[in-house]
């Protein structure tokens, strides 16, 4: 039986990682998916969509969020008036920016609330996280944020329901959220794409199209504090 008062491999500093009697401890993995909480880096057209996002997935996993501190009404709420305050802000009149920029402020505060109560629920469980609809990044890693690469092979397919299709892609990064975006006329004019929603994953269903209609798609990836990635290459495909 060893000497429990001595090292096994004497000389060795406290520091070293040596155990006693040859024991070797091992690190415990501290990779862990939290959901952000600051959501100052978005642009006002893409706060939207993910707030839209956000409620949408909460409402729909409500058994594992029972008791977030704003509940879902007053989210929709929140984003509705930050719709129309953002739509009234291209005025350019004081009141109208006044006004957006408070429903901005009331939005982000109850975001980063919401998200922090998606971190004590999903205690870094990447499944649950995504449940709530929350942009993510993994702890453990280098928090960069730089805006990630374009996600690739992008490919289109007719939907399940008549005037919808479905996107998939490669993005670069794990536990991503992307945002796609759907162009009805010259795809080289910037103005004519218009976001379809902010969705989590290679896979993005586009509906409510017209049949019939050529549709040019484009994806891109939420990077941490808003900072979006490269577009992707574009497709087409014509709605069925």
């Amino acid at each position: 039986m060893p000497d429990p008062s001595t090292w096994d491999a004497p000389g060795q500093p406290w520091d070293s990682g040596a155990t006693w009697d040859g024991v070797v401890n091992k690190p415990k993995a501290m990779n862990n998916t939290k959901a952000i909480i600051d959501f100052s880096g978005y642009t006002g057209p893409e706060l939207g969509p993910v707030a839209h996002t956000i409620h949408d997935q909460m409402t729909a996993n409500a058994a594992t969020f029972t008791t977030p501190p704003v509940t879902m009404a007053a989210l929709a709420a929140l984003i509705t008036t930050y719709d129309t305050t953002q739509a009234a802000r291209a005025s350019r009149a004081t009141a109208d920016v006044i006004a957006f920029n408070t429903a901005r402020a009331a939005l982000e505060d109850a975001l980063g609330l919401l998200g922090n109560y998606v971190n004590n629920i999903a205690k870094g469980d990447a499944a649950k996280v995504e449940q709530s609809g929350f942009p993510s990044y993994v702890t453990g890693h280098p928090a960069s944020t730089a805006a990630p690469a374009a996600p690739a092979d992008l490919r289109l397919r007719p939907g399940d329901a008549s005037g919808s299709i479905v996107a998939r892609y490669k993005p670069d990064r794990p536990n991503n959220t992307n945002e796609a975006q759907t162009c009805t006329g010259d795809p080289n004019v910037e103005a004519n794409w218009q976001t379809k929603g902010i969705f989590k994953g290679g896979k993005a269903v586009l509906d409510g199209l017209t049949p019939g209609v050529v549709v040019w798609v484009r994806v891109r990836t939420v990077g941490l504090k808003g900072v979006m990635g490269a577009w992707s290459d574009q497709a087409e495909i014509r709605v069925v």
